[in-house]
């Protein structure tokens, strides 16, 4: 994972000015579309974030009141404390559309203003955040390449595919269709000096 400079809860939501863009939080992603009826018809997005940015919620979730359960596996939240996270540190994003970009044939799509199945965990000193997030239209493979970028147009937040696992296909009629991960340059952030790296689904 890639490191971040130290910061508080609040940067995620309140977003700096481009002139002071670069990236302060860093996020790995998974992203698996979901077929319905030989269409793409929802995303599940897995994220995990860098561990500064991680401890800095932790410091801000409850105050720091060591509130986290020991799981089996590390730390887990209460339902009540998923709830709080989503509510401070996620919500808010659906002005962004979850930076979450889909095209086909040139077209962009979207996707649905809020997401289902919300969880965060911790993986180690990392907090994840997995949810699914429908697409407005679903979108047949058939008629084309179909693409999905997760990108912070402003580069506050680096966002990038996991190495080697970054996206996949599931569901009826997914045994023919293929997700790879591809160097996005028809979509430049960051006064064009930097290309996203987008999921590219055929079937």
């Amino acid at each position: 994972m890639r490191r971040a400079v130290p910061l508080i809860l609040v940067t995620l939501l309140l977003w700096a000015a481009p002139a002071s863009a670069h990236p302060h939080v860093w996020v790995d992603t998974i992203v698996t579309a979901q077929m319905q009826n030989g269409k793409i018809a929802a995303l599940q997005e897995d994220w995990s974030f860098d561990e500064d940015f991680t401890a800095s919620v932790l410091d801000d979730l409850n105050g720091n009141k060591g509130m986290m359960e020991e799981g089996r596996h590390g730390p887990t939240f209460s339902a009540a404390e998923v709830a709080q996270l989503k509510k401070t540190a996620f919500s808010n994003l659906k002005h962004y559309a979850y930076f979450t970009h889909i095209w086909q044939n040139g077209k962009a799509g979207k996707v649905a203003p809020e997401v289902s199945a919300f969880a965060a965990r911790m993986d180690g000193d990392k907090l994840r955040y997995l949810f699914t997030i429908a697409l407005a239209t679903p979108l047949d493979p058939k008629a084309g390449p179909i693409r999905v970028g997760i990108w912070d147009d402003t580069y506050y937040v680096d966002v990038g595919p996991v190495k080697g696992h970054g996206a996949a296909v599931s569901g009826p009629g997914s045994a023919s269709c293929r997700a790879r991960i591809i160097v996005d340059k028809s979509h430049p952030i960051y006064f064009g000096s930097v290309f996203p790296q987008t999921a590219e689904i055929t079937c």
